[in-house]
């Protein structure tokens, strides 16, 4: 189960492994609760996200999506359950941890902020939670953190895969772009991403004196504040929005250096991707995923986490530094081999087998 196939890594991730499950003779589903599709999978889909009416009484349209998943699981006889979904409602996981799943279940925690997922009162996550055969983190650092909170044994962590071959593919398409860049990616809905703190520091550092651009890709709501702030420092020409892409891949490959400037992450995707289009990356040392990707001077460059004039001197630095950088591009797609779809997948199968 995921909450939709489109936009996110957690969803990208279900769609990745559902192509590799399915080429390894496994029957798979998906159920997803967002109408949102627009990742290539394989498999069922179950989308109850257009059950949802808007003219209906919410509790009513609720109750028949419920039901539905009900007969759903009742109908079909699974070895597995896979459930990638954060959890907002505590008592709504309570009711389909207790009613609905009826398979040895496999819960993938995606974020450090683990609050999305473990109710704070710890008899109503035990409660949600003891059925649960494994628990799958997507970094050590998550993994960590939940057993020392919770106490929890039957943790794992299995890293998030990148297809190589899509990948290359689509990095190898031309793009239109005639001048030298970095790059930064994310949503734009809230601020975890940081892109207002990125702004400033990419405007104080030497990148614009030596006409590099920052290229952001993304979109929402923040995004006209990011551009009025781009216009009050008068960038207009070396900042540029592309909104959000249908490839990213390509901009990924012909940038010359990746940015992440987060809060938080849970083992942000776009490290890896970067890495796996050749192009180094400098990222801050947040909790969580960073610093289990990144080796600083080899890959990229890691920095102390939050500290935006460290992050300045490090962007500088990888950019005066021609050996320096030329070092990390040549190690960048080496350096995520062990993260391939089939390295994963295997993980993953081999977790069946020892679980069935």
């Amino acid at each position: 189960m995921s909450d939709m196939l489109a936009t996110g890594g957690a969803e990208r991730c279900a769609a990745l492994l559902s192509t590799y499950f399915h080429k390894n003779n496994c029957k798979v589903h998906h159920v997803i609760v967002q109408d949102y599709v627009e990742y290539e999978y394989n498999g069922e889909l179950l989308n109850l996200g257009k059950l949802k009416n808007d003219n209906e009484f919410d509790v009513i349209n609720r109750l028949k999506r419920f039901f539905v998943l009900y007969r759903f699981f009742r109908k079909n006889k699974f070895d597995f359950i896979i459930d990638f979904r954060v959890r907002s409602s505590q008592w709504q996981e309570f009711l389909i941890a207790k009613l609905i799943y009826n398979a040895p279940l496999l819960v993938s925690i995606r974020s450090y902020m683990i609050e999305l997922y473990f109710p704070k009162n710890k008899f109503l996550a035990n409660t949600i939670y003891k059925k649960s055969k494994k628990i799958i983190t997507v970094s050590k650092l998550i993994e960590n953190r939940i057993r020392n909170e919770y106490s929890y044994n039957q943790l794992q962590t299995l890293y998030n895969p990148i297809d190589f071959d899509t990948k290359e593919n689509l990095a190898n398409e031309v793009l239109k772009i005639d001048f030298e860049y970095v790059l930064a990616v994310g949503r734009m809905n809230d601020e975890v991403k940081q892109f207002n703190k990125l702004i400033e520091t990419y405007a104080t550092s030497q990148l614009p004196s030596k006409n590099i651009k920052l290229v952001i890709l993304g979109d929402g709501i923040l995004k006209h504040t990011y551009q009025k702030q781009v216009n009050e420092l008068n960038l207009q020409e070396m900042i540029r929005f592309e909104g959000k892409v249908s490839n990213p891949f390509k901009f990924m490959k012909n940038a010359k250096l990746l940015l992440l400037t987060s809060k938080n992450e849970g083992f942000p995707n776009v490290i890896l991707e970067a890495l796996a289009c050749g192009t180094p990356v400098i990222a801050f040392d947040c909790a969580s995923g960073p610093s289990e990707i990144i080796q600083t001077n080899h890959n990229g460059i890691l920095v102390e986490n939050q500290n935006f004039e460290a992050f300045k001197v490090a962007m500088n630095k990888m950019i005066s530094n021609n050996d320096l950088y030329l070092h990390c591009k040549q190690n960048a797609k080496s350096s995520v081999a062990q993260f391939s779809l089939e390295n994963i997948g295997t993980q993953w199968l081999q977790l069946f087998k020892e679980l069935n």
